[in-house]
């Protein structure tokens, strides 16, 4: 017991340093801390980009593969163990934990971007068409099948050993328990973890402060106030903290269930309206031209390189959002474990993988295109105000409400679903953080919860009042890069694991066949 706790304290203690040096230094120097770390970024993409843009290809392969595979039939626990939720709210929390506030911010501005920015797009020279179908081809595939894939792994690595190995819930496990016979395993297991518990707070925190500015943004387009001013920022800040942390310090099944369960209801009502009132035959033709875009476009645009093209807009764009996903999945794949007990590796795969995603075809579609009617055939004022405010372009989702009847109520539904959604991602994290550095538990003891959440709160209200949310993205990013490499090697200890298990399981098998046969 008492090593238990040294572990847990030491794990804390490192990780809340980790976090530490880097928040503290993006508040004291924000300028240097993004130019240093966008510069190690930069770095990396003009090296490596053809890897990140091939990685998702690898890990969508890796995917079918333990799907389709004799482990697609293996549950995460006991053979005969039932899921601990049901299939709708499983969904739920695992589709808004993983999207979190981004499905609004970029529902309209990504698409938009990419048709004025990308390789394919209207400064490069294309036509209208052509730019508005390759915007949503790269969309798609940034938050597509390449995001959940990457997602949905991250989660079952950790809960295969967790539930049945009966490890502990950390994102060093796959690593320390599949690889048990090298001596590097449970060194690399332990810096997994600390890296994965910073990861995990500055991700969110850099989201948590976004978030105030989106519903600063929000609240002043449906109500017309003037909310300049950092008083309105933390009453903001404030309430969004009593949400996520008494959903975080409840049960999983009464604080992060009933918030996944409402952000579904409430985002597909906010969806069905815009189609609805909007031009459908048009939204509908849009949708299955981006169903296919999404499927078949993988392969080719993870084999793009863009050799002999400027990569400016690659590398902020598919690049670094696919890094940043790599981020996220310290806290996400501890919480996607936690909730698929009593899945099979098949289940996990193919819900996981695909239900988001073809949802977020639809999303995007049907708000994106919105847009890009606008654009194409309207007074073309949401893509002007892209074009004239880059740096705030997530006004775009509240402008495609307001060219709709009853902003007034949209716009209140529109606020509800970024808090919701900022709650679902911020409970996740801070569930996971509490599990993290509590060396494990299935269940996050609650102290450290509360914790978690003031530490990741007092990070984005210091990155907020100074305005260095660039400084702490950077930090998320470049804290992605190595864990792409601490991902695949836990995809290795896993599928190591089960081959493991698996050839036990047949020679067992064949010994009680061969038993039967000679009596």
């Amino acid at each position: 017991m008492k090593k238990k706790e040294e572990n847990s304290s030491m794990l804390f203690w490192s990780a809340v340093i980790f976090t530490g040096i880097f928040s503290i230094w993006a508040v004291v120097n924000p300028e240097g801390l993004t130019s240093t770390l966008w510069g190690w970024v930069n770095l990396y993409h003009a090296n490596f980009s053809w890897f990140t843009m091939m990685m998702p290809l690898i890990i969508l392969g890796i995917c079918a593969y333990l799907a389709f595979s004799k482990f697609g039939k293996i549950k995460l626990g006991k053979t005969n163990e039932k899921p601990e939720f049901s299939t709708f709210s499983w969904l739920g929390m695992l589709f808004t934990a993983g999207i979190g506030v981004g499905l609004v911010n970029f529902g309209v501005a990504e698409p938009l971007v990419h048709y004025l920015k990308s390789v394919e797009g209207i400064t490069s020279g294309a036509d209208a068409v052509s730019a508005a179908e390759s915007a949503m081809k790269y969309t798609m595939f940034i938050w597509g099948l390449p995001a959940w894939a990457i997602y949905t792994i991250s989660g079952l690595v950790i809960g295969y050993f967790a539930y049945s190995k009966q490890a502990k819930f950390l994102p060093g496990t796959p690593i320390e328990e599949g690889f048990s016979d090298k001596k590097w395993g449970k060194p690399m297991g332990k810096i997994t973890n600390v890296v994965a518990a910073g990861a995990a707070s500055l991700t969110m925190a850099a989201s948590i402060g976004l978030g105030v500015f989106q519903v600063k943004n929000a609240v002043s387009a449906v109500t017309g106030w003037n909310l300049d001013g950092m008083r309105f920022s933390i009453m903001i800040l404030l309430g969004m903290f009593a949400i996520y942390t008494t959903a975080s310090v409840l049960p999983v099944g009464k604080g992060m269930k009933v918030l996944g369960d409402i952000n579904v209801v409430v985002a597909v009502s906010l969806l069905v309206f815009v189609f609805v009132l909007g031009n459908s035959p048009f939204l509908m033709s849009f949708i299955a031209q981006t169903l296919k875009n999404t499927f078949l476009g993988v392969i080719p645009t993870s084999l793009e390189s863009f050799p002999f093209l400027d990569k400016q807009w690659s590398f902020d764009w598919p690049n670094t959002t696919l890094i940043w996903w790599i981020s996220w999945t310290p806290f996400l794949g501890i919480f996607i474990a936690r909730i698929s007990k009593g899945r099979t590796i098949r289940q996990i795969v193919l819900a996981g993988v695909l239900v988001p995603t073809l949802f977020l075809v639809v999303w995007f579609s049907v708000f994106a295109g919105t847009g890009f009617l606008d654009t194409i055939i309207g007074d073309g004022s949401i893509i002007q105000y892209i074009q004239d405010y880059p740096d705030d372009v997530y006004l775009s989702f509240i402008m495609v409400l307001q060219q709709l009847p009853l902003f007034q109520v949209t716009g209140i539904i529109f606020i509800v679903l970024i808090l919701v959604f900022l709650a679902t991602s911020a409970t996740s994290s801070m569930i996971s953080l509490s599990i993290i550095t509590s060396n494990g538990p299935e269940n996050a003891p609650v102290g450290r919860t509360l914790i978690w959440s003031i530490i990741t709160t007092m990070v984005a209200f210091a990155n907020v009042a100074t305005g260095t949310l660039d400084g702490v993205r950077a930090v998320a990013v470049i804290i992605g890069i190595p864990y792409i490499f601490l991902l695949f090697l836990s995809i290795s200890g896993m599928i190591r694991q089960l081959r493991h298990d698996t050839a036990n399981e047949d020679y067992l098998n064949y010994q009680q066949k061969l038993g039967k046969e000679r009596s």
